[in-house]
């Protein structure tokens, strides 16, 4: 009787004890990271990893810019895959610069994480907008990564209208905010040494090529040399003055 429940307790530790597991992350902070956190009861049976891979993920992907996934590759064999997200805007926002990707996440930008820098140098100004409502309304404690309180919607169709045109290459930082329930964008610009100001409204040029236009007018500018203002924040018409 003791021989066979011994026995029985050998094959349900074999049988039941995590036979393999894997880990694909792009870097040893990631993994160690993971093994910080992994339910060390899955070890010796591996079932309950069906359930605790779920609450693992939720944890890191709120703790971490990270994707995770784990799923069984054979019976009682499991692989993880851990990635970071990728940055798609740098952001100043709150006395801080974060990273937004492009599903919605935002973190705190961090300069030694490789896939932070993919947002590139520009940086986007967001002032806390004391005319809308919504930003009225006390915003909960932010930390780790959180979906991003700022409507991404209009960078977006403003990158797709004007990052092809010459005058946005030569953008250092972008302030956007709410005037009047208009979009209003401050760029501040730099060619050599020479330095422009930019105000674009684009709601003002409805159905015109504004990008163009001040193309034009930016081209003209860098010939004629000096800084200069180009205001495109009145109705139908840019006006230019001395910086």
């Amino acid at each position: 009787m003791i021989a066979g429940c011994l026995l029985y307790a050998i094959d349900y530790r074999v049988w039941f004890s995590l036979h393999g597991y894997r880990i694909e992350a792009q870097s040893q902070t990631l993994e160690r990271r993971l093994w910080e956190v992994f339910p060390k009861r899955c070890l010796t049976f591996w079932p309950y990893l069906l359930g605790d891979s779920k609450a693992m993920k939720e944890f890191l992907e709120r703790d971490m810019p990270v994707i995770v996934d784990t799923h069984m590759e054979s019976f009682g064999n499991f692989t993880t895959k851990i990635d970071w997200i990728r940055a798609w805007l740098k952001v100043e926002w709150r006395g801080n610069v974060w990273c937004i990707s492009k599903e919605g996440k935002m973190w705190l930008y961090d300069p030694g994480r490789p896939t932070d820098e993919e947002a590139g140098r520009l940086v986007w100004k967001i002032p806390d907008q004391e005319s809308d409502p919504q930003e009225s309304q006390p915003h909960p404690q932010m930390y780790g990564v959180f979906t991003s309180p700022i409507d991404t919607e209009v960078i977006a169709s403003f990158l797709e209208e004007f990052r092809t045109c010459k005058w946005f290459e030569a953008a250092q930082e972008i302030t956007w905010e709410r005037r009047a329930g208009m979009n209003l964008f401050f760029l501040k610009l730099s060619h050599n040494l020479q330095k422009f100001e930019l105000y674009l409204q684009r709601e003002k040029y409805s159905g015109q090529d504004i990008g163009t236009m001040i193309d034009d007018m930016y081209k003209g500018l860098i010939l004629e040399g000096g800084n200069h203002i180009i205001d495109a924040t009145y109705e139908g018409k840019i006006l230019l003055r001395k910086l």
